[in-house]
């Protein structure tokens, strides 16, 4: 019982969800931690509708380690069936929609991989490249999606290899004094590369810019 109610304080659970159950797992250095929830209606997690459940998903994620033990979450979440958006997997409040790690674990790895190379991290982590991979792009997305879109009169556009071969990166920064800010990076090194920053900025962004400058292997 003193088991379940620590882990339910260290995921800040509150109802519906619960912890039922914390299995120690010796051989395979893991501590599954069973939740799950009472009874109750759910809300699309698109348009926040209340219904009933339509089907069940059990799902796993990774969390902080225990003791040096790999911490895994399980939970059987419900799925709704929304008229206009479908079924959809209801969200959890320890992660992201679709990720397979909480977001504490994530929030660590970001500090990890800030600090030492993605190999480096991985090895700390006991995680893939591609998990990795995978926990810097959504750190990103959440990044971008928090910015607040300003004017950006001077531009710098340049491109960079990538690895082996010939694998490029578009990159467009802010210049300003003292300092200068990625605020994009494409893949690739053609027009379609810089389109796409072009096409994400507004009008007033785009009427302010008053000089850009650029070494290209292809003129954009």
């Amino acid at each position: 019982m003193k088991d379940i109610q620590l882990y339910e304080q260290i995921l800040g659970l509150t109802v519906p969800w619960r912890v039922d159950e914390v299995k120690l797992k010796p051989k395979e250095q893991e501590i599954e931690v069973r939740v799950s929830y009472a009874d109750t209606t759910w809300g699309c997690p698109e348009c926040q509708q209340r219904m009933v459940i339509h089907d069940y998903e059990e799902r796993r994620w990774r969390h902080l380690d225990s003791c040096q033990f790999k911490t895994v979450i399980i939970a059987r979440v419900p799925v709704v069936k929304c008229p206009t958006h479908g079924a959809q997997t209801v969200a959890v409040p320890w992660a992201e929609k679709y990720a397979r790690f909480s977001r504490m674990f994530e929030r660590f790895a970001i500090d990890v991989l800030q600090e030492c190379s993605i190999s480096g991290a991985c090895g700390l982590l006991r995680i893939s490249w591609d998990e990795a991979d995978g926990i810097k792009q959504r750190a990103v997305k959440r990044g971008l999606e928090r910015k607040t879109p300003v004017v950006m009169p001077r531009l710098c556009v340049d491109e960079k290899g990538m690895g082996h071969g010939h694998n490029y990166l578009t990159i467009v920064a802010r210049a300003e004094a003292g300092r200068t800010t990625v605020e994009y990076v494409g893949e690739g090194r053609q027009q379609e590369s810089l389109a796409a920053f072009w096409a994400g900025l507004q009008p007033a962004q785009l009427a302010g810019i008053e000089a850009v400058a650029m070494d290209m292997w292809d003129p954009l």
